[in-house]
């Protein structure tokens, strides 16, 4: 029976070396960088700078980071950071991942949305995410909060957002680090009601361009708020 004891730690330990020899943990160069890039948008970009990032800032589960500057080869006056991380448990789950995360594709669609935003007249608070925990120099998300949004103004928000993305979508293939948060609320409802709610990535992601698809993407974020809005409603 004391052998038992032994054996749910061994698989621990076992599963952990696997992890760490199926695991990259060297930190990508310049070059593969680009190379990785490359294959993701399908375009030309250059390193214009590199780092390893403190140890001091990192949070617990990142083990090393490096932060990269980045430009497409095209458009050298633009730029945007790169993140290699090599990270520790996910979810409970011992083992090591070797990730790169980048914000070009979230460049391009902050851009276009605070465009947009403007002309529509629409309110809205940006909230970057850093990905390193102390870190107020660069960031990896952004959270874009729009509120209030209520029948008066529904269909010009998801107007607008959809013509962000499908402006979007036209440069890139995917969009990856963009969070949209609406809070939803009727002008004639009391002070302490409302709805918050995250519109899912899949509305915009599985889109492409032109006018039909931003009406199509438009009201299908209208469709899902007025979901949401219903079935919070309908409870007792």
């Amino acid at each position: 029976m004391k052998k038992a004891g032994y054996i749910l730690p061994a698989l621990i330990l076992a599963a952990l070396i696997a992890s760490l020899a199926s695991c990259d943990c060297r930190l990508m160069s310049n070059r593969e960088v680009e190379q990785c890039l490359q294959r993701t948008y399908g375009r030309e970009f250059t390193v214009t700078s590199s780092r390893n990032i403190s140890s001091d800032d990192y949070s617990r589960e990142v083990w090393r980071a490096k932060l990269y500057l980045v430009s497409p080869k095209e458009e050298p006056d633009t730029s945007f950071f790169v993140f290699n991380t090599v990270t520790s448990e996910s979810f409970g789950v011992p083992g090591f991942s070797n990730g790169l995360q980048d914000t070009y594709s979230l460049d391009i669609f902050r851009t276009a949305f605070e465009e947009v935003a403007a002309k529509a007249g629409i309110s809205y608070t940006l909230s970057y995410i850093h990905p390193i925990q102390s870190s107020r120099t660069y960031y990896s998300d952004l959270y874009i909060q729009i509120d209030p949004v209520c029948s008066e103004n529904l269909t010009a928000v998801c107007t607008a957002l959809s013509q962000a993305f499908t402006a979007t979508l036209k440069q890139v293939p995917q969009i990856s680090g963009v969070a949209i948060f609406v809070t939803y609320q009727e002008p004639s409802w009391p002070e302490e009601k409302s709805y918050r709610m995250r519109l899912p990535a899949d509305i915009w992601n599985k889109a492409g361009d032109g006018s039909a698809e931003t009406k199509r993407i438009a009201k299908a974020m209208q469709d899902y708020i007025l979901s949401k809005v219903e079935q919070a409603e309908a409870k007792p």
